[in-house]
């Protein structure tokens, strides 16, 4: 880790160095901000939405390795039919909004069959005639449950009378992070479908921390007394582990840990893949995550800050309240030396002021007083509304960061390139520097829309549900809220750091970090420069990096976070065409390519069933509460090196066939095994043709009964 305390003992003016190179983008922009998820809640099995009937779940198994703030989660909960009649239940999960799906799995009479992933989007209907995420929803309290990103699978083998199944999801996910807290909400809140006590909860979470870690907690249990947790902690790790009966089912709680809020500064993780794990593109085989944090002693920017707000008739009701909520937060929150208004919607706009008003106790009460009283009604005058908006800013305060933010549920009134074209020239001539965040709610609003207007005036947008938006905007808030670097631009001095996500970046905020991933070709120092603007100076601070070039088995998931980025970048850009337009579609193969390729979920995959069609190799036969079963050691192992397969486990003479493919299923070896059956089988490594074989491998051993399966990295 480097400390900014070394770095740059302050930001101080400095001026402007010539850079040797700039950083290189894939797209134009992708998602910065990490919305502090409120998952209160684990998986369900959906036998009826309507009527919010699912499968009583018996026991839940929550284990969580973070290393610097990046979370694997898995989780793995197991239900029981206590019903008459056999069920075809489906399966979801609340999965949050910044984390990526790798890996489904279930377990059914003794076998752990393996979701495939295919190029198709996600079936959100539920049973019963519900619909996940559109159309008018018939399962309000299940809806909540599963909140605004859930994973849906559907299981076909039938569930009996008194059988169980147990599910695991695996996800990765960069974990909230403010003012030196990191949290993961992995609660067991399943009062709005079920209020039956969980018969059995455990919970083991490990942490690694390059930043020193001062203590780890369970939090939010309110009144149910689960017994102290055992916890470990040290200056780079920390663990945590409960196992808990009869818990009761309303409990959201989170797991936090803490760490030494006077290390801030940057955090750098990378990781160099052999060339053979690296088939996805044809970029660097290096991967770097960086997490920057000011100082908290950084003096924030005052900001001029404009919230426009949609009332038209689609909002009334409680998206109506959840946006006044929303608004109302951000007033009260505005920092001292602010300026600010407020604007609300519909067939025309109206302001609570008629420009930006200094932010005070009389201005506030005033401005809560004006949100209060606002009713829905009228269609959706986007376009007037943007322009009321920025117009805002021509008595804006020079050096001020000028952030607007936008809420929609609807389609605009007139056409696309009207609204976006006014919008550009307005912020041109008025304020070039003004950032735009849109905020699209439910499912009839225009993404292409929103998501222009923020990306072409230097903003972002996130597309919401309904369901407790205003915490998601509350959430945003905050951490936007004590701006101390803006429109920081990042370069290195190697040529090889390419493809940077996000672009541009946003800024550097108090409390809060700069996520910043890219590629590189060679390992190494590198210096990473920043450089933007504070009170109207040029502000600018060094960082020095040191790139690996080794292969570290334990941070594979810094290409998958790198992906993630990758993939918002790409669904940026395709929001700027039109749907089933060839431009969209192009960009549509490529993040379901990226997807596919990552092993990480997007909205243009998802995981099947292999029995509709889809193929997968991972079928294992294993103990309920085994983890997976290893057949062939060493693993990884090198080129050159022989491998073990124990075949121990099956009985002498049994008929058994063993498999070897690479990772896209192409079949490599084929041997009939049946004389080593009840021992160990040595091989060279080597295919039916005497070739080496390198890079991931998925192995089949096939008996007339049973399938295992397993993957070997050759090195």
């Amino acid at each position: 880790m480097v400390p900014m305390s070394v770095l740059c003992p302050s930001f101080t003016n400095q001026i402007p160095t010539t850079m040797k190179t700039s950083c290189y983008l894939l797209v134009l922009s992708a998602m910065l901000f990490v919305p502090l998820q409120r998952l209160h809640a684990q998986g369900v099995m959906i036998v009826d939405a309507p009527s919010n009937e699912v499968l009583a779940v018996d026991s839940s198994w929550i284990t969580i390795d973070v290393q610097d703030q990046v979370a694997m989660v898995w989780s793995t909960q197991r239900f029981i039919n206590l019903g008459t009649d056999t069920v075809f239940p489906k399966y979801a999960y609340p999965m949050p909004e910044t984390a990526s799906a790798v890996r489904l799995r279930w377990l059914i009479d003794g076998l752990w069959n393996t979701a495939s992933m295919v190029e198709q989007a996600p079936d959100t209907t539920l049973p019963g005639a519900g619909t996940g995420q559109g159309g008018q929803p018939t399962a309000p309290d299940l809806l909540a449950y599963l909140g605004e990103t859930p994973l849906y699978f559907r299981i076909l083998h039938g569930i009996a009378p008194g059988a169980s199944i147990a599910v695991e999801i695996t996800y990765v996910e960069l974990l909230p992070y403010a003012n030196a807290r990191v949290e993961l909400f992995a609660g067991t809140n399943y009062s709005l479908v079920s209020t039956s006590p969980l018969a059995h909860l455990r919970i083991d979470a490990t942490v690694r921390s390059q930043r020193t870690i001062t203590g780890i907690d369970l939090m939010g249990t309110g009144a149910w007394a689960p017994g102290t947790p055992s916890t470990f902690v040290a200056a780079d790790s920390a663990a945590l582990h409960l196992s808990a009966s009869n818990v009761p089912a309303n409990h959201p709680f989170s797991i936090g840990y803490d760490l030494d809020p006077l290390g801030y500064g940057l955090i750098s993780m990378s990781n160099y893949l052999p060339d053979s794990l690296v088939k996805c593109d044809e970029l660097g085989n290096g991967f770097f995550v960086l997490l920057i944090e000011p100082e908290p002693t950084s003096t924030v920017i005052a900001k001029d800050f404009v919230i426009v707000i949609d009332k038209s008739g689609s909002m009334s009701g409680s998206k109506m309240q959840e946006a006044k909520d929303a608004a109302s937060y951000m007033v009260n929150n505005l920092n001292l030396g602010d300026l600010f208004n407020v604007i609300t919607f519909a067939t025309s706009a109206n302001a609570w002021s008629t420009g930006l008003q200094p932010f005070n106790a009389a201005t506030m009460s005033s401005a809560l007083a004006w949100i209060g009283q606002v009713q829905a009604g009228g269609s959706t005058n986007i376009n007037t509304a943007i322009t009321m908006g920025i117009n805002n800013y021509s008595t804006s305060v020079p050096d001020h960061a000028r952030p607007l933010i936008f809420l929609t549920d609807g389609q605009a009134n007139e056409p696309n390139a009207t609204i976006l074209n006014n919008a550009a020239q307005l912020r041109q001539q008025i304020a070039p520097d003004l950032q735009l965040f849109t905020f699209g709610i439910g499912s009839g609003f225009n993404e292409q829309l929103l998501n222009q207007l923020a990306v072409q005036n230097n903003g972002v947008s996130q597309f919401l549900g309904t369901a407790n938006f205003s915490q998601v905007m509350g959430d945003f808030y905050t951490q936007i809220q004590d701006p101390v670097l803006l429109a920081p631009v990042a370069t290195f001095d190697r040529p090889d750091i390419q493809n940077i996500h996000p672009l541009p970046l946003m800024g550097l905020f108090a409390g809060q970090q700069l996520a910043i991933v890219g590629r590189y070709d060679e390992p190494g120092p590198v210096n990473l420069h920043l450089e933007g603007s504070a009170s109207g100076q040029v502000v600018s601070f060094d960082y020095p990096i040191d790139l690996t070039g080794e292969f570290d088995e334990d941070r594979t998931f810094i290409p998958k976070v790198w992906a993630q980025k990758a993939i918002a970048a790409l669904l940026n850009e395709y929001y700027t065409y039109p749907t089933g337009s060839a431009q969209a579609q192009l960009l549509e193969d490529s993040v379901a390519s990226y997807s596919m390729c990552y092993g990480i979920t997007s909205p243009f995959t998802s995981f099947v069933d292999p029995g509709t069609g889809g193929w997968t190799v991972d079928v294992e036969e294993l103990e309920v509460n085994d983890d997976m079963v290893h057949l062939a050691y060493p693993d990884p192992s090198a080129i050159g090196a022989p491998v073990t397969f124990d075949l121990t486990r099956f009985q002498r003479g049994e008929r058994l066939l063993v498999r070897i493919m690479d990772a896209s299923g192409r079949l490599l070896v084929e041997l009939d095994l049946s004389a080593m059956s009840g021992t160990t089988w040595i091989w060279d490594g080597l295919d039916t043709q005497g070739r080496t074989l390198q890079g991931q491998l998925i192995y089949q051993l096939i008996t007339s009964t049973v399938i295992l399966a397993g993957r070997l990295t050759r090195l």
